[in-house]
């Protein structure tokens, strides 16, 4: 049985190394030297896209987290704003006033098609459409 090699680098400068992961974000395998995280059945390669998308899904479990707690007290997922969050977030699920949450076309997948639907969504969702959008 071949051994399957690491798939990170250009065409014509693909390490050589075998692989021991497959990244979660790009499928494609990967060796130890070009890993960002392994943990579990978790594994992030060391490409630029999965590194932001990595680093991107950390600091947005932290704002999740920040948001919940403002809701608890009553207040606004927002940073700095104050009581009667009324609008709840379509992504991260955070209860939002009026002027912290837009009504906005967000890409959707289904399948291998994306597809333009409505949401309600806070700034932190919208922006981040930026880097999942990408290969």
């Amino acid at each position: 049985m071949a051994v399957a090699l690491c798939r990170v680098g250009s065409r014509f400068s693909r390490c050589p190394n075998p692989s021991q992961h497959a990244c979660q974000y790009c499928g494609r395998e990967f060796c130890a030297a070009h890993t960002l995280f392994a943990e579990g059945h978790e594994a992030v390669c060391t490409r630029k896209a999965c590194r932001e998308k990595k680093e991107d899904l950390d600091r947005h479990l932290v704002y999740r987290s920040r948001v919940e707690q403002r809701n608890r007290a009553g207040l606004c997922g927002e940073e700095g704003c104050g009581p009667h969050p009324a609008f709840e977030c379509s992504l991260c699920r955070g209860l939002f006033c009026g002027a912290h949450v837009s009504d906005r076309m967000y890409p959707f997948h289904d399948g291998r098609v994306v597809i333009d639907r409505p949401a309600s969504l806070c700034d932190h969702c919208w922006q981040r459409r930026k880097i999942w959008r990408r290969g």
